[in-house]
């Protein structure tokens, strides 16, 4: 049976540059002051009003939106250095999956709408509780959603939908979110969920650099739910990340784990293995 509560019992591999400073060192020495900018350009911004120039506001407004992104970049960097000193924690309770996805895709619409891309949901089918932390799925997928708008060329389409699992899948919701992108290669699947890294295609496009911890994190998160994480594409044919969740016991706020311990699979058998498990997961689509 798994516990409500569920929290990294080891650092993650390639951690070991924060495992001496503690996340409260870091939250107050880096996000504080990244905060305190942002407020006061936006005050700044809010005072000046009309008396500001175009070229001006302008430039106070790159000014708040890039202190906006070291936010978040400071974020993930921060949660990293709570999983590298095994403080994070998941509260698990038993939540709607249609609810946690609804909440991300219109949080994100403002953003797809600014790019020219249609960000939709699909109606999920009727599915019970899973058993999960709502803030922490919804950083998951929020991740997943803000990647593929980012690297969904205007006029495209970016999809979220949820079904129950089947085959290896079964007890989980599956969540997927599908872009018209460009795809990635087996090379970059390899490494996508690896710290640090950067893809391809992500180091070519300009204006789209991170820590590059965005999905190394959403896997150890996912992994805390008792879930599990993948993508699938081609080349010029877009991608498919997909996320189960276990659904909640009937009547409690505990799941029985649906998943042994990881096979480590490599080079062909990997696709594989890939594909048969995005078959399995959405059968019938």
């Amino acid at each position: 049976m798994k516990s409500a509560a569920a929290s990294v019992q080891a650092a993650p591999e390639g951690a070991g540059s924060f495992h001496d400073l503690p996340p409260s060192y870091l939250t107050h020495e880096l996000r504080a002051p990244i905060t305190a900018v942002r407020l006061g350009l936006e005050m700044l911004r809010d005072s000046l009003g009309t008396r500001l120039s175009h070229q001006e506001e302008g430039l106070l407004s790159i000014a708040i939106k890039n202190s906006s992104r070291m936010e978040g970049l400071i974020d993930d960097i921060l949660d990293w250095a709570k999983m590298s000193a095994g403080k994070m924690d998941v509260r698990l309770a038993p939540v709607a999956a249609g609810d946690i996805a609804r909440e991300a895709v219109e949080g994100l619409q403002a953003l797809a709408i600014a790019k020219g891309i249609r960000l939709t949901r699909e109606e999920p089918e009727v599915l019970g509780p899973i058993l999960a932390e709502p803030k922490r799925l919804q950083q998951v997928l929020v991740n997943l959603i803000t990647n593929a708008i980012k690297f969904t060329p205007p006029r495209g389409r970016v999809v979220v939908s949820i079904k129950a699992g089947r085959g290896d899948h079964e007890g989980a919701a599956v969540f997927r979110v599908k872009d018209s992108g460009p795809g990635m290669s087996a090379d970059d699947l390899e490494k996508i969920f690896k710290p640090f890294v950067q893809t391809k295609a992500g180091a070519a496009s300009v204006g789209m650099k991170g820590t590059g911890l965005g999905l190394a994190l959403s896997k150890l998160l996912v992994e805390l739910h008792g879930g599990r994480i993948w993508a699938e594409s081609w080349p010029g044919c877009g991608c498919e990340f997909y996320v189960t969740i276990p659904f909640a016991a009937a009547g409690g706020r505990e799941s029985r784990p649906i998943y042994s311990e990881p096979i480590e699979y490599h080079g062909l058998l990997l696709s594989l293995s890939r594909r048969l498990n995005a078959v399995l997961a959405f059968l019938g689509l």
